[in-house]
């Protein structure tokens, strides 16, 4: 009985190590696995957040420590958080909100995921690039250098932009347009919403023909 106990365990343990499966020990992490690695079947555990399942069986759905309960579930924490901002790291946002010295930002933060080429190119369901999002604000004085009468004559909501963090505080992100790097890189027509195209300096709507003007970035339509 002890000898079928004992091939038992060294099988399990043979099986583990297949796919990358470690145990919780007293002082040690988890192994990490690898998005898109097989993980094992659905007869052998439940899927659990951070996998996902195909005809193959239970795969890691993100970069993370592999955990399995004593009930079989099997779940993924994932290691990887937000990239992190620093003053001077460049950003892209969209512009939401205007007031008088003011405007409010959603920036759009991207993450490659890395990990075996041959594996990442079999995760069809799962994108390459974990995309996450803050909240920022460009004040009146970081448009542009000089003087800025009216935030609303420079950007506009909906406008998409490439910025430079300026400010980091407990409370807010603040972006700076300041620069010929820096500014809106895609915008649309206020009247009707259509995509605006550079035109000696100034912006043409493709549809109605609406002028507009903005503080554009040098990479205006080129992103």
């Amino acid at each position: 009985m002890r000898e079928r106990e004992q091939e038992i365990q060294e099988k399990l343990e043979i099986e583990k190590r297949e796919v990358g499966i470690e145990k919780r020990e007293e002082g040690k992490k988890e192994k990490i696995v690898t998005p898109g690695i097989l993980i094992g079947t659905e007869e052998e555990y439940l899927p659990g957040k951070g996998t996902y399942v195909d005809e193959e069986g239970i795969h890691s759905s993100v970069l993370g420590f592999l955990h399995i309960d004593q009930k079989r579930h099997v779940t993924v924490i994932p290691t990887s958080s937000p990239p992190e901002l620093k003053v001077g790291s460049i950003v892209y946002g969209r512009i939401e909100e205007l007031f008088e010295s003011i405007a409010f930002v959603t920036l759009e933060l991207r993450e490659t995921l890395t990990g075996d080429p041959e594996i990442i190119t079999k995760m069809a369901k799962i994108p390459k690039v974990r995309t996450f999002t803050l909240n920022g604000i460009i004040p009146i004085s970081e448009i542009k250098i000089g003087y800025t009468k009216q935030i609303r004559d420079e950007i506009k909501i909906g406008d998409i932009i490439k910025g430079v963090v300026s400010k980091i505080t407990p409370f807010r992100i603040e972006i700076s347009l300041k620069g010929n790097d820096f500014g809106v890189i895609k915008a649309f027509c206020t009247k009707c919403r259509s995509p605006l195209k550079l035109r000696n300096k100034l912006l043409e709507c493709t549809k109605c023909g609406y002028e507009e003007g903005r503080k554009l970035s040098l990479s205006y339509g080129k992103l």
